[in-house]
């Protein structure tokens, strides 16, 4: 997994890379597939603005946060990430639920 990290009028600190390193090692473990991620950090004036991007083999996410404080933006972002990667497994294991559901009622009616 690569992960690039932009600062616009930031400095990106080696906490917030950490803290970032730490829920994408946690998100790894239901989306085993992440090829690349995207970390984009600005601030303008009180506004901390956090946006991630996050490849996979099959399809890609993004989310975006804008608070007070940086390390609530990227919570917040992360979060969001968290929450289409769910909704992308549960649709993904469905899916497959069905496909073998389907399977299983084509295999009883050929006998």
């Amino acid at each position: 997994m690569k992960v690039d990290f932009t600062g616009r009028h930031v400095e990106v600190t080696d906490a917030l890379r950490s803290f970032s390193q730490e829920r994408l090692d946690k998100m790894a473990t239901y989306l085993d597939d992440i090829i690349d991620v995207h970390v984009t950090l600005s601030v303008e004036k009180h506004r901390h603005h956090a946006e991630v991007s996050l490849k996979t083999r099959n399809s890609d996410f993004l989310a975006s946060a804008e608070t007070d404080d940086m390390y609530a933006s990227l919570a917040q972002a992360f979060e969001k990430l968290e929450t289409q990667a769910h909704k992308y497994a549960g649709k993904r294991q469905a899916s497959v639920k069905m496909i073998s559901k389907e399977a299983l009622v084509a295999a009883e009616e050929t006998e």
